[in-house]
């Protein structure tokens, strides 16, 4: 016995196609949603020297040594984790899972 599983009901006409279509609703994309609030022009603070002592950016209306306290203070250069370095180096299973997931793990 041969079976032709709704071979009647697969086949539209073209009226019955447009309208379906027709019916479907609109999809929204997600990014419109995200960058509809994008602003046109953007704030740029004015470059200024760095410090002389410790050589850190500083804003326009900061003065000489405010980081640092002319020189009084010194900030230790954190060392870097090992593990860190190796999932952001590496190029096991381990590491491009953590760069694709970067997000979440920074949440």
């Amino acid at each position: 016995m041969f079976c032709n599983e709704g071979s009647d009901n697969d086949i539209l006409d073209d009226d019955e196609e447009a309208s379906m279509s027709s019916a479907k609703p609109s999809e929204i994309d997600p990014f419109d949603t995200v960058y509809s609030n994008i602003p046109d022009n953007t704030h740029i603070l004015k470059v200024d020297e760095n410090c002389k002592h410790c050589k850190a950016r500083k804003f326009e209306s900061e003065t000489d040594g405010f980081c640092c306290r002319n020189g009084q203070i010194e900030l230790k250069q954190p060392e870097p984790i090992p593990e860190l370095m190796r999932l952001w180096s590496s190029m096991d299973a381990d590491s491009r899972h953590f760069r694709e997931n970067i997000r979440f793990f920074n949440g």
